[in-house]
This record gives structure tokens, C-alpha cells and sequence, in this order.
């Protein structure tokens, strides 16, 4: 018998994603592939009613990703929501699954008699395998076999906690067996025959795993040493992806599986794209277009003397709640441009996609009739007072926006980002969609003014300080074989405003700070140039739209939290070490920014929290005009 599990929905593409290890009560289970995703396994009138309840439509997101992983990428759909409660015998709504998941780890240890045991990857959750069923004696000797008991009283099996993983985001099983028998590899175990326990030692030594048919048994100390699985895997990763199937094995990894805790920050990291929602892509009717279903019927409709059956048209125009002359002419222009796409993005790096939003919140607000998921008001800084306006060129208060975020991959060990190998498949066979979700919410979008970031740019510290996180990050590159990123002044300091703000912001506009995110918008290009943030929230519940944040954007507001920011960064806990410090944090890619004074949740930061220096923002006491903001202190 099944056992219903539930999570959100949003849940289900990051953190829950494909491929992710979920604790649930009395186990663990792996989020499964795209091939058993409900809208995969249904057919006919099911399938469609799954696509339309869960589908998201994002044409500028789409095509940019059909670019990055060359496939074409046509929408994107939400886990299903899950049937209702209902009594035995009643109708499942068609719109509505259970989502899929595998069993992992597979191996399992009783709490009582702390036997090892294997669950088939498939078994359900109120299963008799779940149960410890061993009549072998109990690891210290004492009470009766479980398999004695009865079955109402035998224990459930607890997963393990130790799983083996590589960078490429393989995952496999501990290898309990020949790790016991290091000594003796020439012992035939059978099931039964392997004990997970504990002893008085401490740390790792004091779990061990033995085998009592002939008696060996290792301790769990040194099982975390980079190298140490590779004689076990003959120096290569065995490639298994338990979130496909059975049939999910793949060939030819170079990589060596590492031991990790099956729910370590490590055991993995989603690679997540996220998209703000800008005209014109927001228009109602541009949006309609986009949907597979609705534009896919218009493609197959009959002609008449070779155009397009108007009344027809107008019909499907009126049903969908748009106006019909509107909907017949953004017709025609995607008729009339290669592969019926007149929004056509070109090929673009992360940088410029950003331009464009960026653009899209400096440009005009949108009509009335357009504003149900990308609206603004403008204010100009000085409206903020004189020191305000020394620093800023424009706010823009966005009322409301839509942000798709979308799952293209994961990797484990470390961030994809950071790998040299490529982030792992969802899927068996490449799809024409990925898993994402769109939220709705509310920000507000600052640029700081380009003359005196251009005077805040010459000062000799200011290059000092962004080369030494230069040098770090240049280092870490080289050491993992992936490319240079270049590091400017801007990016640090407007990433820093941005950590300073959330943090303010949450004592101020009813958010907590996990709840805001940030989305920086940087470039000293000189065709773009960018130096902005966006804080936002855009959360999966009702916690989206306050209208905090916005009121809290408002002239004779904004001014006060931005002096009560930069006060609050002058002083830290750990100051003197903070203020002075020349590297901390991972990998030393901080500087003056600790947990006290700067760091945020890590749903609320693009860089994982790094690159950070509040020193950038207000100076220092030898120096303080380092500091961009350094007269809001006065």
C-alpha cells in the first residue's frame, strides 16, 4: 500500500527536485525522473487535462534556454497537485496525480537487532520488506530475533545514513559489503549477515559494520577521505542515477565516487534559471499565443482561400477573454516570421538577458489592461532628498512581476557552476519541456548613479580590495579546470547594498529576510552599462503580495532605511576581525562581511554568499571614503 507524502508544490522543483534525497517519516526517497512524471505516464484526456493544470509559459525563458542546452524547450510544468482526500470508490479529478518517487538508499538497518538489509528500489512504504523480518541473533546478543515477533510489533527499517557520489551528480549505495570486509574480501556474506552499529568510541570510529559469518568488521572512520572508494570502484564512478530506473546507469565517468550523509548540503545542488516576466512578453494575448495547446490549434486549423477562418477566430478570442481584432492580428505577425515566433530572442548572454529586464523597468508602465503580471512607478531620486540623489538615478517601485524559476539540471559535491563536469540529465531522452514554477510577487528596482560610481572608481583601495577577491576566485578556477570569472568593483559593491537592505528591510516591511530575494543586475560594458539590484519577494504561497516591500520604496521611507542599513553595517559583533579582515568566509571570498553583519538565508542570495564587503559600502575607520554610501553615516 502506498503511503501519501506531502510537500508544496513549488517544493518539488527546488529543493525536492529531480534527483534529490527527501526525508520523509521512517525513510527516504529520491525525487524520480522526467519519464514518470504524471503528464509522461498519462494518456488522452488525462494527459491534457495534467498539461493545462500544470503548465507554465514562459517564451523568452524558453527560447534562451533551447540556446544553453540545444533542444528545443517549448514550456514548463509544475508537479501535480495532488488528488484530494476523498473516499473509496470516488473520482480522481483528472488534473490531479500523485508525483513519482524511487526508493534511496536501498539499504536499510533495523533500530533493534541493527541488521543491514536491501529494499528494492520500487517497494511501497507500508511494504512487509519494510519490516525488519531477521531471525539471526541480535547484534549484542541479548533479547529475540525480530523475525520471532510478530508482525504488528517488528520494527520498521530506518534508511542509512552514508551514501557514495560524484561531481557528474551520480549517486550510489555505500558498499557496506566489501567495506566490512577490507580484511577478508574473500567472505561470502548473504542477506542477514551485516550489522550497522554503534560504540563507545567517538566520532566515526564509533560506528562500525560487521559481518557475523566471519566475524570482520570496520569502523566508519576514514570512509569520508576523498580517495578512499576508489580501490573499492577499480578508480571509477559505477555511474548510477537511481532517480531513472532501473535503466538509468550510465558508462564512461571519471570521476570518484566521495562518501557523503545522504542529507548533507552537499548531496545536492539544483542548477535553477530564473526569469522576470517583462513586456512584451507579458501581454495577455502574447501569452495565450505561447501555450502549446492554443497555439498548436491554431497551427492545424483550416484555411479558407489561404488565410486563417476569422470568425473562428474571433470565437476562440472571445471564449479566451481577449479582444478579438488584437488576437487576429498577433496572429498574423507570428504567422508571417520564421517558425511563427515574431518575439524572437537571439542568442544572448546572461549579462544581456538582464539588460533587458533592466530596460524593462526603466521603460515606460504598461497599460492598464497589461499590468495583471509586470507593473511600475517611477520615482526620481530626487525626490528622495539631495544625498539620496548624489547616489541613486532611479526607483522604481514594480507593484507586481512574475518570476518563473525552472530546473535544468543538478550536480552533487559541489555546484555545477563550479564543476568541470556537466550537470546530471533529468531524464532518460531529452524532453521538450523542464520542471519549473512561476510566483508572483513585488519589489523594488534601484541604479545607482553612473558619475559617482565612475568618481567611486578611481580610488586605489577600491581596486585593491576587488583585486584581492579577483586573485581568490581566478585561483579557484584554475584549481577546479573551469573558467575565470571577472570580478569589477560594481558587482561587489551593489551585491553588498543588496545583503545591507534585505536585512534592514525585513525589520521594516513585514517580510522575513528568507522570504526576499535579491537579482542583480551589473555590467561595465559599455553598450549596457548596469550597475541596479531588484529586491523581491516572490514566494510560492500568499506571503508574495503584502505590499510591504513597495510602501516601504516610498519617498520619506526608502531614504530612512537606507541610512538605518548603512548604520547598522558600521557596527558588527565581530568588528574589530570583521572590518579588518582580508578573507573569510569559503574559499576566503568574503571580506569585511560576516554572519553578524552581512551574510543572508541562502534563499535569498545569487552568489551562495560571497563576495561580499561592506568596506565597499560605508569605508573603514582608516579610510572611509572606500565607502560608496560613506555620507549617509554623517
Amino acid at each position: 500500500m502506498a503511503v501519501r507524502q506531502e510537500f508544496r508544490k513549488s517544493q518539488g522543483v527546488v529543493p525536492f527536485g529531480v534527483g534529490a534525497i527527501i526525508d520523509f517519516p521512517e525513510e527516504a526517497l529520491m525525487s524520480a525522473g522526467l519519464d514518470m512524471w504524471p503528464s509522461e505516464q498519462a494518456v488522452g484526456e488525462t494527459r491534457v487535462a495534467l498539461l493545462n493544470a500544470c503548465q507554465v509559459v514562459d517564451s523568452r525563458l524558453a527560447a534562451r534556454l533551447t540556446q544553453e542546452l540545444g533542444r528545443k524547450i517549448r514550456y514548463f510544468l509544475t508537479p501535480a497537485q495532488a488528488p484530494e482526500r476523498h473516499a473509496f470508490g470516488a473520482q480522481v479529478k483528472p488534473d490531479t496525480a500523485y508525483m513519482p518517487f524511487v526508493r534511496f538508499p536501498n539499504w536499510y538497518f533495523c533500530p533493534r537487532c541493527r541488521v543491514l538489509k536491501q529494499i528494492p528500489w520500487n517497494s511501497q512504504s507500508a511494504a512487509d520488506s519494510m519490516k525488519c523480518s531477521n531471525f539471526g541473533r541480535r547484534v549484542d546478543g541479548s533479547g529475540e530475533p525480530c523475525g520471532n515477533l510478530k508482525k504488528n510489533r517488528r520494527p520498521s527499517m530506518s534508511p542509512v545514513r552514508f551514501v557514495a557520489a560524484c561531481e557528474a551528480g551520480h549517486i550510489m549505495d555505500f558498499p557496506w559489503d566489501r567495506w566490512a570486509h577490507k580484511a577478508n574480501p574473500s567472505c561470502l556474506a548473504s542477506v542477514g549477515d551485516l550489522y550497522l552499529y554503534s560504540t563507545p568510541a567517538a566520532g566515526l570510529a564509533g560506528i562500525r559494520v560487521g559481518c557475523v559469518k566471519c566475524g570482520n568488521s570496520n569502523s566508519m572512520a576514514g570512509a569520508f577521505r576523498q580517495d578512499v572508494l576508489s580501490d573499492i570502484y577499480n578508480g571509477a564512478c559505477p555511474g548510477h542515477r537511481p532517480w531513472l530506473g532501473p535503466d538509468g546507469k550510465e558508462t564512461n565517468c571519471n570521476h570518484t565516487p566521495q562518501t557523503i550523509q545522504r542529507g548533507a548540503s552537499n548531496a545536492y545542488f539544483a542548477k535553477v534559471v530564473s526569469s522576470i516576466l517583462i513586456p512584451p512578453y507579458s501581454a495577455k494575448i502574447q501569452q495565450l499565443l505561447d501555450r502549446p495547446d492554443v497555439w498548436g490549434e491554431i497551427e492545424v486549423s483550416p484555411l479558407f482561400d489561404g488565410k486563417l477562418h476569422e470568425p473562428w477566430l474571433r470565437k476562440k478570442a472571445e471564449n479566451l477573454g481577449v479582444d478579438p481584432e488584437a488576437f487576429i492580428g498577433a496572429i498574423y505577425e507570428r504567422l508571417e516570421t520564421p517558425q511563427g515566433n515574431t518575439l524572437k530572442v537571439e542568442e544572448k548572454s546572461e549579462e544581456k538577458y538582464r539588460h533587458d529586464e533592466y530596460k524593462a523597468f526603466l521603460g515606460p508602465r504598461p497599460p492598464k489592461s497589461e499590468r495583471q503580471d509586470f507593473d511600475t512607478s517611477q520615482h526620481a531620486a530626487g525626490e528622495y532628498g539631495q544625498d539620496f540623489a548624489g547616489l541613486f538615478d532611479n526607483v522604481v517601485l514594480v507593484r507586481k512581476l512574475r518570476e518563473t524559476r525552472v530546473l535544468t539540471g543538478f550536480s552533487r559535491l559541489m555546484p555545477a557552476e563550479a564543476s568541470n563536469a556537466p550537470p546530471a540529465s533529468l531524464s532518460l531522452e531529452p524532453k521538450e519541456w523542464l520542471p519549473g514554477f512561476s510566483v508572483r510577487g513585488e519589489g523594488i528596482f534601484l541604479t545607482l548613479n553612473q558619475l559617482a560610481v565612475s568618481e567611486w572608481l578611481k580610488k586605489s583601495a577600491v581596486l585593491q580590495r576587488t583585486a584581492l577577491l579577483q586573485e581568490r576566485l581566478s585561483n579557484l578556477a584554475q584549481q577546479r579546470g573551469t573558467p575565470t570569472r571577472v570580478l569589477t568593483p560594481q558587482s561587489v559593491l551593489v551585491h553588498s547594498l543588496s545583503h545591507l537592505l534585505i536585512r534592514q528591510m525585513a525589520f521594516e516591511s513585514g517580510y522575513d529576510s528568507s522570504s526576499i530575494r535579491e537579482r542583480l543586475y551589473v555590467s561595465s560594458a559599455a553598450d549596457n552599462p548596469m550597475a541596479g539590484l531588484l529586491l523581491y519577494t516572490a514566494s510560492g504561497d500568499a506571503e508574495g503580495t503584502l505590499g510591504g516591500l513597495v510602501r516601504q520604496g516610498l519617498p520619506g521611507r526608502l531614504e530612512l532605511t537606507m541610512r538605518a542599513a548603512m548604520h547598522n553595517a558600521a557596527i558588527c559583533s565581530s568588528d574589530p576581525l570583521c572590518i579588518e579582515s582580508n578573507g573569510q568566509g569559503l574559499f576566503s571570498l568574503n571580506l569585511a562581511s560576516c554572519h553578524a553583519c552581512g551574510l543572508l538565508p541562502e534563499t535569498s542570495c545569487e552568489e551562495g554568499n560571497l563576495l561580499l564587503d561592506r568596506v565597499m559600502a560605508i569605508g573603514s575607520q582608516n579610510d572611509s571614503t572606500v565607502g560608496y554610501f560613506s555620507k549617509l553615516l554623517t
